[in-house]
């Protein structure tokens, strides 16, 4: 594997089941999918907090927990695309589960 420049990365080898189209590593040797990192946090785990913060007004369990799983989604999918290890899979997929 390794980015495009053929330099092998810091989480080498994947271990997780699936691999996305973006290159690997290819702005830094410690983040394998830096595009998919920050849109996971500003996408998922951002929102999530706002949600947690400002988005139940009327403080029903149900709705709080809907954000903090999203935010935990967006946790574990950051982590997922900035190594490629089945732990950071798991922590990606279990709570869309939950959800």
């Amino acid at each position: 594997n390794g980015g495009a420049d053929g330099i092998i990365g810091y989480w080498e080898p994947h271990t997780s089941s699936i691999d996305f189209c973006e290159t690997n590593y290819l702005h830094t040797s410690t983040i394998v999918e830096p595009h998919n990192v920050w849109s996971s946090l500003l996408g998922l785990t951002f929102v999530g907090i706002l949600g947690i913060c400002y988005g139940n007004p009327t403080r029903e369990l149900r709705f709080g927990l809907i954000y903090i799983i999203l935010a935990m989604i967006g946790i574990g999918s950051a982590c997922l695309h900035a190594s490629l290890h089945w732990a950071f899979q798991s922590s990606d997929e279990l709570p869309m589960i939950y959800l």
